[in-house]
């Protein structure tokens, strides 16, 4: 089987938090005999042994765009409702998009469907009903980033879906189960929940020295400031251990703990294992809509964590509450867990250990390339 795939990007120094998945999941599809032609919408192409790249068609008009939001004084941390930068795109940008696809697709035999994953929908309006149109092939678009990107909530960075009748695409692949009746009144005729996975041989537990008693990874403060001051900031504050947190725009009161600037990949690996427990903290919108996976937990369960987690809807459906992940709703909770923890080592390796066999299990960038590839598959046939 061979995929079209238009990505958001495939540079990990873009500050796009899903990458890192992106990469795991084109892994996984290599591994199930997926052949991908992966395009990126921002940045540079980049070749690897799991996916072949092709040129952003668009990357200089993308380096203009960034100087524009430059001069708008454009936050990562707050959408953007720049009204003419859609209206741009879709008219320079989306025919040269066009362009490569149909390229693609007449020098690549057998071609069977495309997949849009992360990419700003409000600037390709109507591509996806032309290529449907010119090639009869299925067009499936994947949100990474519902229900941040749902127009009920602002959009993440752009409002992205405002305005977009999402009936295009034959379906809509998103990992949140409470965000489907949004998704269907805006037009969605097939909406399909995949949840984040994670490669257990990229996430791997490493032996290395617990110097750290708590550590939490993640962009954006204001976004999780409840469950931050509630695992961190009090906590913190009142016990006398070890705190350590890293991430972009983390700009509030962390109490005690120690804020060091965001890690690298391979960084972030060593700061989990280093830890002597992982913290899920999550945003506060995805801990409120019914079963909104992100990639978090599922990393730190594969790198065998012992992980205490901000109460949210659904992470039952995903893990073993209390072997193997615990549950904290108060600072009070959180405190008293995290003595119980740290005076526990075997409890702790043990909630480790079956983490990561749940994830080995049930939970992988394989299983998730799966579901996808029989969503393609039924709206080939």
């Amino acid at each position: 089987m061979k995929i079209i795939v238009v990505c958001s990007t495939l540079d990990l120094s873009k500050p796009y938090g899903a990458t890192p998945s992106l990469w795991q999941l084109f892994k996984a599809f290599y591994e199930e005999g997926i052949e991908l032609f992966v395009i990126p919408y921002h940045g540079h192409s980049i070749d690897s042994v799991w996916w072949r790249s092709f040129q952003n068609p668009n990357y200089y008009k993308g380096r203009v765009l960034e100087k524009v939001l430059d001069l708008f004084s454009y936050s990562p941390r707050r959408t953007t409702n720049i009204s003419f930068i859609p209206i741009i795109a879709r008219l320079l940008v989306k025919p040269r998009l066009y362009k490569l696809i149909t390229e693609i697709l007449r020098k690549e035999k057998n071609i069977e469907a495309i997949l849009f994953i992360a990419v700003p929908l409000d600037q390709l309006k109507g591509l996806a009903m032309q290529i449907r149109k010119d090639y009869d092939i299925p067009v499936v678009y994947y949100d990474l980033d519902v229900p941040t990107s749902l127009p009920s909530h602002g959009g993440f960075t752009f409002n992205y879906l405002r305005g977009v009748d999402l009936g295009e695409y034959d379906s809509i692949i998103v990992p949140s189960e409470g965000s489907v009746t949004e998704l269907k009144e805006l037009g969605a005729r097939n909406v399909n929940i995949v949840h984040f996975g994670v490669d257990p041989d990229v996430f791997s537990p490493v032996t290395v020295k617990k110097d750290i008693d708590f550590f939490f990874y993640g962009n954006g403060g204001l976004a999780r400031a409840k469950n931050l001051k509630m695992m961190i900031t009090e906590p913190s504050s009142i016990l006398d251990h070890k705190f350590v947190v890293s991430g972009r725009n983390i700009d509030i009161d962390l109490g005690k703990a120690q804020l060091l600037p965001p890690v690298s990949l391979i960084e972030f690996r060593n700061f989990c294992c280093r830890a002597k427990v992982n913290l899920n903290v999550v945003r506060d919108l995805h801990a409120q809509v019914l079963a909104t996976s992100t990639s978090r937990p599922f990393e730190l369960a594969a790198m065998q964590c012992c992980i205490v987690s901000a109460s949210y809807k659904g992470l039952e459906n995903w893990f073993e509450l209390d072997k193997e992940i615990l549950v904290a709703e108060t600072s009070k909770e959180c405190i008293e867990i995290y003595q119980m923890l740290l005076d526990d080592d075997e409890m702790r390796m043990n909630m480790g250990v079956a983490a990561r066999n749940r994830v080995k299990k049930e939970h992988t960038s394989r299983h998730r390339a799966r579901q996808i590839i029989q969503i393609l598959e039924k709206h080939r046939s």
